[in-house]
């Protein structure tokens, strides 16, 4: 297609930060800020977090919605029809349909069970403004700013006047598409930090909700080669996380997008919004949804052949979807996504998805809520693994009942950058507390995808490299406790997280409170001997009550970070 665009930069500001009064410490579960009580002051950001000085409202792109859709609408819901042609091929004659049956006879390959640590590269056009309303302890979520920041939204955590206060009530939505440049961005580098810190997978961000693409897509307009970034950084981290021997995935807006141009039988256009409800097209859309290219069918013109494309292209060893709240896993077309990539590769390699397709059936619904288990549609019910955000799923969670899953949670609660963090290291984990978050997820059976939220121009924030490279350097010393291990009870106790290797020769106590007399609560052997990982010499234990009671010397017992001791069965 030939797609030409547009508009300006933000370039590399040099600033100094403000201190801040409220400092925070205690990273704690909490509720989402927008059902919490905020501040009611608005913060004045650093100046790489406020509009250019020189920046003037420019359209997003050359053509309007109504322009657009007279120009491709038609050449791209006939290719749309070309591939989904190609990929009902493809279904019927492979072993998994496009149904949730089908979902369910795939199983979760053990490289994935194995890995234990992979990272969540949350980046776009969010990371600009790098803000949402603190609240100590909540979970904060930067990666909505564009939806969050505008007038009409009102909830506890609007973003409206800080918004209108460091951008000007003239700025919109999408006009950070024109200062989205990557001018930072270094996949190599970056994969390779990711490697040096554990890492064996990596699912960055392809398309949030407002739409917008961070690879060359031909069903839309709205993406980073046809803009002024003009990089597909979806190939550049694909190719650069393999060149490191890390699998790669895709992060995506499967379900729903914020707004998306829906032509109607007379060539009108109308707008779907989140959920399904339509309006007419208003000029504010110019600057919400520009770009996309208006189809008939959101789900089947759009969606099911846009993600179908992307695994053609990049090849994908993992899919993430998201925006699963909104709509029915049946209609949705997650299972069409799903089933190609798994019929795709079927004796080829091994894939896996996630447990976010959509909603569950209401007869379905009713059935879990009759047995008295809560459910965020097929979230913990239907997936290759299932995923965990700060607890929202933690209750469904049982390692007596084991399934792959995952927490998707990272050193501090914000989901995308935020600048305060810059400022006030406070707000994020330390060394200790972000090795015990990890060991405990582990020893319930999990992996965890480790959030790093880039900055504007796509760099790893300091704060955040550092707790990378930390995490390395401690499974440098401690993996074999960690990667390829399986659950043993009791799992996790506030002092020790326990795993066993995957042969069942040896247990692993991952001391996170050690004291001179530590017992272990998990059974052992009568002649077990307990030792330091990577040391040889054993030490003193004795037996009480079935369970065995280790002296640890001085200097595990003042250790600053976790310790392993280890048990040969």
């Amino acid at each position: 297609m030939d797609k030409t665009i547009f508009l300006g930069a933000l370039g590399v500001v040099v600033f100094s930060f403000p201190a801040i009064a409220d400092t925070n410490s205690v990273l704690a579960p909490a509720d989402e800020l927008s059902k919490s009580k905020v501040s009611t002051a608005i913060p004045e950001a650093p100046k790489a977090y406020r509009r250019p000085a020189d920046w003037k409202p420019t359209a997003p792109y050359p053509k309007t919605l109504t322009e657009i859709s007279r120009d491709y609408s038609a050449a791209t819901m006939l290719r749309a029809q070309r591939q989904m042609k190609k990929v009902n091929a493809v279904n019927r004659a492979g072993r998994y349909s496009a149904t949730g049956a089908g979902m369910d006879k795939h199983k979760c390959p053990e490289w994935f069970i194995d890995a234990k640590l992979g990272m969540f590269v949350d980046w776009g056009l969010y990371s600009i403004a790098a803000y949402s309303p603190y609240k100590k302890g909540a979970r904060l979520y930067p990666d909505w700013y564009e939806y969050k920041s505008r007038p009409e939204y009102t909830a506890g955590d609007s973003a409206a006047e800080y918004h209108k206060k460091n951008w000007g009530e003239d700025f919109k939505p999408d006009h950070f598409i024109g200062l989205f440049r990557g001018d930072k961005f270094d996949a190599a580098k970056m994969m390779k930090t990711f490697r040096r810190c554990g890492a064996k997978y990596v699912v960055p961000f392809l398309k949030h909700h407002s739409g917008f693409c961070l690879w060359d897509s031909s069903y839309t307009f709205r993406d980073t080669v046809d803009s002024p970034a003009k990089r597909d950084f979806a190939r550049e981290m694909c190719d650069a996380a393999r060149a490191e021997g890390l699998k790669f995935g895709i992060y995506t807006s499967q379900a729903d997008e914020w707004e998306y141009p829906i032509l109607q039988a007379d060539g009108s256009i109308e707008m779907k919004h989140w959920g399904g409800k339509m309006s007419p097209l208003t000029p504010d859309m110019e600057t919400k949804a520009s770009g996309k290219i208006a189809v008939r069918d959101f789900v089947y013109d759009y969606i099911v052949p846009q993600t179908t494309e992307f695994i053609d292209k990049y090849d994908p060893d993992l899919l993430w979807y998201d925006a699963d709240w909104a709509t029915r896993a049946t209609e949705n077309g997650s299972y069409d996504i799903t089933a190609y990539l798994y019929n795709r590769a079927e004796g080829r390699k091994e894939v896996c998805c996630n447990d976010r397709y959509g909603k569950l059936d209401p007869a379905v619904e009713a059935a879990f809520r009759r047995k008295g288990i809560k459910t965020i549609g097929c979230r913990t019910v239907r997936g290759d693994f299932f995923t965990d955000e700060w607890g929202d799923t933690a209750e469904n969670i049982d390692p007596k009942k084991w399934h792959p899953w995952e927490s998707c949670s990272g050193i501090s609660r914000a989901y995308g950058n935020h600048w305060m963090e810059e400022l006030d290291p406070s707000m994020v984990m330390s060394d200790k507390e972000f090795i015990c978050h990890f060991t405990t997820i582990v020893a319930r059976g999990g992996n965890l995808l480790l959030l790093v939220n880039l900055d504007a121009q796509g760099a790893i924030p300091k704060v955040q490299e550092e707790r990378l490279l930390s995490i390395g350097s401690w499974l440098e010393k401690n993996g074999e406790a960690i990667y390829g291990t399986r659950i043993i009870a009791p799992y996790s106790t506030p002092a020790i997280d326990y795993t066993r290797s995957k042969d069942g020769k040896s247990v692993y106590a991952i001391v996170k409170k050690p004291s001179r007399q530590l017992k272990l609560e998990c059974e052992l052997p009568k002649d077990s001997t307990i030792r330091l990982l990577g040391s040889s010499d054993s030490l003193p234990c004795r037996r009480e009550a079935n369970r065995v009671i280790v002296e640890l010397p001085e200097e595990l017992v003042s250790s600053s970070l976790p310790f392993v001791l280890v048990c040969k069965l």
